[in-house]
């Protein structure tokens, strides 16, 4: 549970649409810990803690805590000795630090008052704030901020959940190599801080009053300028030139959606339409054309974009065979895997970051199985997973073994891999069959 708390004030926050007239979007204010490089004047100090686990019960404790100022100079560089815990295997993997190690250290309570002096009218800086947080006093720190939350509100990655060491390693920054000690860590969120988020800030500058504009070519040959209700600028700002931009709905929603490249499962959204107010748009997609929203041009908040549609005949659907398509019984090819529909995320089966998670995980079994997950289809690959609650089709197992893939789902493989514990099979199975209707009747 501390987990998923913890885990929650990484999103990015979600927008309710304001169905206007090229509506603006902005963000509700940031939580606690903020987000943004602090207005106060005084320069920021960095800290990292490593501890026995992840506090999910609140019983874990630190075993080690650094802190630098915006110099580089070591502030505060010591072991913690733990006085409820004895043994940690599981974070001892990870950190390397032992119960050894800290036999004649201070302990958390002796280090508090020289901590707090140190911090003292000090905004204080961890990569991850919530989580650090959680094993000071509340109230503890004056000013707090998060490095982790705020690389994520200026990287264009969509990844609400980036590791230590890669948003270090995107900033430039030239690690030791010895990540998971709290030193080291305190360094690469000084660099990230100081200078990572800096440039990725230059490189996408925020977007006061954005105008996007784009036509469609008619029949006649003339422009028809699309109509949009809402845009999103917190997105539309990672947009850069010669960016496909690919739209997106369906026959029961009143608005197309438009999301920029490199981004998934619902992630990136950058302005929606309205079907009533573009029709031609409308008529075009639910035909099957392909259609996308190229950059051309941008000038400061004016964003010029090309429409590319490709006209083409709806997919025939293939012929199914006579009895039901079943899915494969899972065997030792499991562990060649790839999951063939990463889409349909929603509140009523899971998160993104949840599903990285199982990913990840995924990924590891079959590696130290001799196998390989696939980020993508491979021929290799002998096994798809079907992830889309809207997937679970007959169609879509028999394409997919048509192509010569074993077929499975989701939720029996994290059964099969033993990781329930990282995803909620039952509400996600709910959800499916809530879908029934959809699935047994396709549009």
């Amino acid at each position: 549970m501390m987990f998923k708390v913890l885990r929650s004030l990484f999103r990015r926050s979600t927008i309710t649409p304001t169905a206007v007239d090229t509506a603006l979007v902005t963000l509700p204010p940031n939580l606690i810990p903020d987000a943004s490089p602090s207005p106060n004047p005084v320069t920021p100090i960095f800290a990292d803690t490593e501890t026995t686990g992840l506090n999910r019960d609140g019983a874990d404790e630190v075993l080690e805590i650094a802190i630098v100022d915006a110099e580089g100079t070591t502030l505060l560089n010591t072991l913690v000795r733990p006085v409820r815990n004895t043994a940690w295997p599981n974070a001892q993997a990870v950190h390397g630090i032992s119960p050894q190690d800290v036999v004649n250290a201070p302990t958390w309570a002796e280090l508090l008052p020289k901590i707090a002096s140190i911090c003292a009218g000090k905004t204080v800086v961890f990569y991850n704030a919530p989580f650090d947080m959680s094993f000071f006093p509340a109230g503890f720190f004056p000013s707090v901020s998060c490095a982790m939350r705020r690389y994520s509100d200026v990287s264009p990655t969509g990844n609400t959940w980036v590791k230590l060491s890669d948003a270090a390693a995107g900033s430039g920054y030239v690690s030791s190599g010895a990540y998971h000690r709290a030193l080291e860590d305190t360094f690469a969120c000084r660099h990230i801080w100081l200078f990572g988020i800096p440039e990725l800030e230059k490189a996408y500058p925020s977007l006061t009053n954005p105008r996007i504009t784009a036509e469609l070519a008619s029949e006649a040959g003339t422009g028809l300028p699309l109509i949009f209700n809402t845009l999103y600028q917190d997105e539309l700002k990672f947009v850069t030139i010669n960016d496909h931009c690919r739209l997106w709905t369906k026959d029961d929603r009143e608005e197309i959606t438009v999301y920029r490249p490199r981004t998934l499962g619902g992630n990136g959204k950058i302005a929606t339409l309205p079907k009533a107010d573009n029709p031609e748009l409308t008529r075009r997609l639910t035909a099957g054309d392909k259609i996308a929203l190229q950059l051309r041009a941008r000038d400061n908040d004016v964003l010029l974009f090309d429409v590319l549609s490709l006209r083409q005949k709806k997919r025939e659907i293939t012929e199914l065979p006579d009895r039901p398509v079943e899915f494969s019984p899972i065997d030792d090819d499991i562990f060649k895997c790839f999951i063939a529909n990463r889409s349909g995320i929603c509140g009523a089966i899971g998160e993104w970051e949840d599903f990285y998670k199982v990913e990840s995980e995924i990924a590891r079994i079959c590696k130290d199985r001799g196998g390989r997950y696939y980020k993508t289809r491979a021929k290799s690959a002998r096994f798809a997973i079907i992830f889309d609650p809207y997937s679970h089709t007959a169609d879509t197992v028999w394409s997919l073994q048509q192509a010569g893939y074993k077929v499975t789902k989701f939720d029996q493989v994290v059964v099969q891999f033993g990781l329930t514990h990282l995803w909620d099979c039952p509400r996600y199975l709910a959800y499916v069959d809530s879908l029934k209707h959809y699935v047994d009747n396709p549009m």
